[in-house]
């Protein structure tokens, strides 16, 4: 028995023989395998859950952005008064502050529509532009100050006589109008007492050519009656605008917007954001009523004619946002089976060309955003 006894005692404290060891870290190996495998395919899991809500942000984000800006296209833009200003005369001295690029000339740009929509053609994203004749991000905005001339405008003039200068400061910018013509000029002077606006060229009349260039360009004289309204005007344009476009190699939706002081150009609003498709939707003349939507291409609407330009009453806009997550294929397949026909078919009007974005397109997630904007103001002004 103490034979037994001791060599049950020895047997005891030798314990674990390499064959037990070796059989334990391999069961203990195998159950880590299990479990970081189960862990790698659950990360996985969540970083594609994760980065499809970011999608879903970014996306709603851009599009929110814009469509608030666009549905307040045409603030303070009276477009009863200037619907027929089908010729509108306008100039620049070259001054920066103006638009200009250094040489004298007509301003170009300027026009009273207040959503403009810059086609991309079949390859590229669209962008747009939402105007405005008061600045939005002031909160005391009012319509600009209208009045009527009391007597006839001499050729070449520097002077109005008016029936108020009421609204109407040194600096701000005044737009004549009278049947279909209109003239875009810059008070240099007010004379409440005298109810006298001037317009002089120079210095403080940027906007103002000398009377040789009027004379030159037949610029009109206006008669009794016709309309002049004030309005204030950013530091770097004749109108406050926002735009937005997409820069395609780094898949951000950027901003435009010279309401402020120092114009902010190109700030980034929303990441992984490549494509932006948008077309207006017309109306017949006098009616208010959407008939037709066409994109902002040809010869009619890529440049829309006054008469054309009041028959847009809303804009519709679909928006694509992709996934940061890369989705890695399995070895030697391809990343999807996803194809251009697929793509088409992400929308219900808008087309998108997947040969623009990035060569391993395919390996990522999309969602797709859509919306029609109606333009209040422009429905409200011509009501």
């Amino acid at each position: 028995m103490a034979n037994k006894r001791g060599y049950s005692m020895r047997a005891h404290e030798k314990g674990f023989g390499l064959v037990e060891i070796m059989v334990g870290l391999g069961i203990g190996m195998l159950a880590m395998v299990v479990v970081m495998e189960v862990y790698s395919q659950s990360e996985a899991r969540k970083r594609t859950t994760t980065s499809g809500g970011d999608a879903q942000s970014n996306g709603a984000i851009a599009l929110t952005m814009i469509e608030r800006d666009v549905r307040n296209a045409g603030w303070g833009m009276d477009i009863t008064q200037y619907a027929n200003c089908a010729t509108t005369y306008t100039y620049c001295d070259g001054s920066a502050a103006c638009g200009g690029t250094g040489t004298a000339g007509p301003l170009g740009g300027f026009n009273l529509a207040s959503v403009v929509i810059a086609d991309g053609g079949t390859t590229g994203p669209d962008a747009i532009s939402a105007q405005y004749f008061a600045d939005p991000n002031l909160g005391t905005f009012r319509l600009p100050a209208s009045t009527k001339l009391r007597s006839t405008m001499p050729q070449s003039s520097s002077e109005l006589n008016v029936a108020s200068t009421s609204g109407c400061q040194d600096g701000y910018l005044a737009l004549v109008s009278q049947g279909s013509t209109c003239t875009l000029m810059q008070v240099t002077q007010v004379q409440g007492q005298a109810l006298k606006i001037q317009h002089n060229p120079g210095g403080s009349g940027i906007y103002n050519p000398p009377a040789s260039y009027q004379n030159d360009n037949n610029w009109p004289a206006y008669t009794v009656g016709a309309t002049l309204s004030c309005f204030a005007q950013p530091a770097s344009a004749a109108q406050f605008q926002r735009s937005y476009s997409i820069n395609s190699s780094r898949r951000q939706l950027l901003r435009s917007d010279n309401s402020t002081a120092t114009a902010a150009a190109n700030e980034v609003v929303a990441p992984e954001i490549v494509d932006l498709q948008a077309e207006y939707g017309i109306a017949n003349a006098g009616s208010q009523n959407v008939n037709a939507w066409v994109p902002a291409s040809g010869t009619t609407w890529a440049n829309p004619s006054a008469a054309n330009r009041n028959r847009i009453k809303a804009v519709r806009i679909a928006l694509v946002a992709r996934s940061a997550q890369y989705e890695k294929p399995a070895a030697g397949a391809t990343c999807s089976t996803t194809t251009q026909t697929m793509v088409n078919g992400w929308s219900t009007w808008a087309t998108f060309n997947a040969s623009t974005y990035s060569s391993d397109w395919q390996c990522y997630r999309y969602k797709v955003f859509e919306t029609i904007v109606p333009l209040r103001n422009v429905m409200w002004g011509n009501i």
